[in-house]
């Protein structure tokens, strides 16, 4: 096993490197730390534990994955970044997506200098001209 120097400098070069997937690497590590401290799972300092998966193949076309329990709360702590972190964007990106349709249907473009503005606003609040009701955006 690699000493805790070596796994330092795997770790910065790693942050470095790739500094998306060290996010990711990160995540996942935090929610390790919080199932693998459960006293089933407890490790002593320095002390390792091997994952192992296995596939075993069971009658006709069916295979079961076989995984100790190291190995089990591995992938589902996996599963559980990834599901936070999607959650977590996608609140995001429709935040956005809802404000940009709101923007283009239910808002008037100013002719001079063609910031959008809220549905009924007579002046525009960059320039501050009389907005053209012609130029509504919301069909």
């Amino acid at each position: 096993m690699p000493s805790e120097h070596t796994r330092r400098q795997f770790v910065n070069w790693f942050r470095k490197t790739y500094p998306q997937e060290f996010y990711y690497f990160h995540k996942l590590e935090s929610n390790l730390a919080k199932l693998y401290s459960h006293d089933y799972l407890a490790l002593n300092e320095d002390e390792f534990a091997e994952i192992s998966l296995n596939i075993r193949k069971l009658q006709g076309d069916k295979y079961h994955l076989v995984a100790n329990p190291y190995a089990a709360i591995f992938l589902g702590s996996l599963c559980k970044t990834i599901m936070e972190e999607f959650a977590s964007n996608l609140e995001s990106i429709i935040s956005t997506k809802v404000q940009d349709e709101f923007e283009k249907k239910l808002s008037t473009k100013c002719s001079k200098c063609e910031n959008m503005n809220l549905s009924g606003s007579v002046f525009c609040n960059l320039c501050g001209i009389r907005l053209d009701p012609a130029n509504k955006k919301w069909k």
